[in-house]
């Protein structure tokens, strides 16, 4: 968030614009700032202050949508744990993150440290496909940069399946699970 010295936002101005611009976001990715101060019952002039341009405003709602993804993986991240157990645990504590983040699909933002924290979710990621290799969950001979963009785009599937109404977040994650270890046979 870019701020100008001695304009602090309000915690609670802070979350309206960022609640209100999720949400139109969700609806029309191309809606205007003009059209989320109006909805967020700002002024204009305040939103420009702390948000310059709409990827300001992007990039914050992508560090907070990162965060949230993080403490939701490192919620059910114990090692203690098979795989296939923190595999189901992660995708039910993301899955329903979809509603609010979806539209990130669409926006690609160049922000090093957004791309930093992605890469984190990757490694992550990549470290619980060598134990689902390891507990024969998938197969060894699938590579495992293969099976890490599988879990990536399946979990970007859902999102959108669940933010549209196709299926409810227990669904999706059922079938993620299935598409993720079965296959679709």
């Amino acid at each position: 968030m870019n701020k100008k010295p001695g304009h602090a936002i309000r915690p609670r101005t802070l979350t309206a614009i960022i609640d209100t611009a999720i949400g139109l976001l969700n609806v029309d990715p191309g809606v205007s700032m003009s059209e989320i101060a109006h909805a967020a019952g700002v002024g204009r002039a305040t939103l420009h202050r702390h948000f310059h341009q709409k990827n300001d405003l992007l990039r914050t709602i992508g560090a907070q949508c990162v965060n949230e993804m993080n403490a939701a993986v490192l919620a059910v991240d114990s090692p203690d744990n098979r795989a296939v157990d923190r595999l189901f645990a992660m995708l039910t504590n993301v899955i329903p993150l979809g509603d609010r983040y979806a539209f990130l699909r669409f926006e690609w933002l160049e922000d090093e440290s957004l791309q930093m924290g992605y890469e984190a979710q990757l490694e992550w990621a990549t470290a619980l496909v060598e134990h689902l290799k390891s507990e024969c969950e998938i197969a060894e001979d699938i590579p495992t940069s293969w099976a890490v963009a599988q879990v990536d785009q399946v979990i970007w599937n859902a999102w959108n399946a669940v933010s549209t109404g196709q299926v409810s977040a227990d669904d999706a994650t059922q079938l993620a699970m299935r598409t993720l270890l079965k296959g679709l046979g």
